[in-house]
Parts: C-alpha cells; structure tokens; sequence
C-alpha cells in the first residue's frame, strides 16, 4: 500500500509538473510584444491616433506592449532611430530622406499627413502675401525642427539673398511664444500645428513652402530596414492600429482623440482647443498631392518622385534616387 502511494503522488507531480510546463510555456507565447516609439517632439495634436490607440487599448488587443516617448525635434527621433535605440519614430518623412542621404539607414513605412505641410506663419495684420514680403523680417525656427533642411532652399528658390530675412535659432519650447509676444515678426513651422498655437494671442497667415515648389511628404512613420526584419510582425500590427486610429479619428471622432492626448499626457499643459484645431486641419493634409483622397497610410511612387525632384533641384540629395529608395507599403497588407 506504501509503495502505490508513493507511485501515485510520483505520478501526480509529474502531471502537475506538466501542467505547470505547459501553463508556463503557454504564458510565455502569449506574451506581448515590445515596441518602443518616439514622437517628434511633445504633445500636439498629430500625436492623437497614437495616444487614442493606447488609451482605448487598441494596442494590447493585438498582443502589443508600447512605449510612447515624446521627442525632442524630427532630427533626434531620426538619429535614435538609426542608432537602433527605438523601434519606430513618428516624423516628418520628407526630413527623413534628408536624413537617409546624411548616410541614415531609414525607410517611412506609413504616410498620413502626404501634402507639405511646411509654413511660414506671420501676423494676419502684416499683409504678407509671398516670399517676397519678407525682405527685413525677422523669423524664428529651431535647430532640430522639419524646416532646417529647407530654409536655404527655400530663400533661394524665391530669390532671397542671404541676409535679406533675418533667421533666428531658437529653443523648440520659445520659438511660438517669442513669435506671440511679439519678439519676431514670423515663425517656421508646420501650418497645422502653429496656427491653432497662436490663434487666441496673434493670429497668423501661412506661405506654405510646396507653394514655392519644393514637394516632399509630411508626417508618418519610419523605421529601419534592420529593425523591420527583426520585428516585422510587431511593427505591421502597430501599422493596421494606427490606420484603425486615424480612420476612426476622421470618422467623427476628433474629439475622442483630444481627450485621449489630454488623458495620455495629463502634466503637459495642454490646451484641448489647440489640439482640436490641430486635427481638424490637418485632415486636408492627409490627401496625396498627386492621388487625391486616398486610403491613410498608403504612399506613392509620384509623391515620391515629386519629392525627389524638388530636394535634388535644391541640392538636399544627389542625382540618382528612385521612390522605393524611401518607403514601403509592405507593412499596410493584412
């Protein structure tokens, strides 16, 4: 009797023991996937489909664990993500072909926002109406924003000789509140982003660069190619919830985005009209210059191509670049 219970607690704990294995190994399987993203820079409004998807936990839903870091200019999410320390970084994608010919190793993997965006915001009562009126002006930027590739191009595409615009660097958290008190007669920026932003101190008018014939892509995301082959299926599931994200978003639900930012970043200080206003004027951003209303997130070869032209004709990048050089749909198929 001794020796058949000594067999069958033997025998138990070898099941349990299983059970356990199996228990564990299946934990294990189930375990969320890491990524780590950066944005450009600290909450704004084009963050919204990426606070919105990790407050309704559109993320976990598809087994993915993410970090969301808030960034500190285009330039630095780029060099980081080159540098392998993110996994994939929310920017302007046209930098990031400026970045890529600096030798980056980079590839936008998602266009949202396809149309330039790129601006020079000054006072509404100026009466700036071209390039031209801003002979003697004084205009702020900073150092890692999306504009500091194009400055020079864009004075000398519209004859201005150096000198002729006083350009000031500035910290990233000085440039709207140096041009809002007054302190410079204009700023460079994203059009969507800075008028919301000065809207209720002083009011601005925008001369958007691809009306100075410089095309290139706005905001999406980019990766690597070394990273994508790592973590494909990962980085392709935070793709199609950011596309889920966005189509929801402009789907009448703008508001639900404001409020996710404002809940995602509570001690930023933000103020939900200005992300309001942000979003809202974005979504004539979203459509290609070339496709016209198109599905989010898809990119296109005469985009690109447009792009290509205008940064080799302003000397960004050399001769010789083909579309797919710079993106890839392969993460949008299901």
């Amino acid at each position: 009797m001794i020796i058949k219970n000594c067999m069958f607690r033997r025998f138990a704990s070898y099941i349990i023991g299983a059970a356990l294995g199996v228990a564990a190994l299946s934990s294990w399987a189930q375990a969320p996937e890491s990524l780590l993203v950066r944005l450009d820079f600290s909450p704004w409004g084009m963050h919204g489909a990426m606070h919105l998807a990790q407050e309704k936990g559109w993320f976990t839903d598809v087994g993915l664990k993410v970090e969301i870091q808030d960034g500190t200019g285009t330039i630095n999410t780029l060099q980081l993500l080159a540098a392998g320390k993110v996994d994939v970084g929310q920017v302007s994608v046209g930098t990031m072909a400026v970045a890529k010919e600096n030798g980056l190793d980079l590839i936008s993997i998602v266009g949202f926002a396809r149309t330039g965006d790129l601006a020079v915001m000054l006072d509404e009562k100026a009466g700036v109406t071209s390039p031209k009126d801003l002979v003697g002006k004084k205009i702020v930027c900073f150092t890692a924003s999306p504009w500091a590739p194009f400055i020079q191009p864009f004075l000398q595409a519209n004859g201005l000789k150096k000198g002729e615009v006083e350009v000031v660097m500035v910290a990233p958290s000085a440039m709207v509140s140096t041009y809002a008190s007054e302190n410079a007669d204009g700023f460079m920026s994203q059009a969507p982003f800075g008028q919301p932003m000065v809207k209720k101190t002083r009011p601005a008018n925008a001369l958007l660069l691809a009306d100075s014939g410089i095309s290139f892509p706005s905001y999406g995301l980019v990766s690597t190619p070394s990273m994508i082959e790592s973590k494909k299926e990962a980085i392709k599931k935070l793709v199609q919830v950011q596309l889920r994200a966005w189509n929801y978003i402009y789907d009448g639900n703008i508001e639900e985005a404001v409020k996710a930012i404002l809940a995602q970043r509570p001690n930023a200080k933000l103020d939900p009209d200005v992300l309001r206003g942000q979003l809202i004027a974005y979504e004539a951003f979203f459509s290609s210059p070339t496709q016209g209303k198109a599905p989010i997130g898809q990119q296109f070869d005469a985009d690109w191509q447009a792009a290509i032209n205008s940064m080799e004709q302003t000397g960004l990048i050399k001769a010789g670049h083909k579309p797919s050089d710079y993106y890839t749909n392969e993460l949008l198929k299901n």
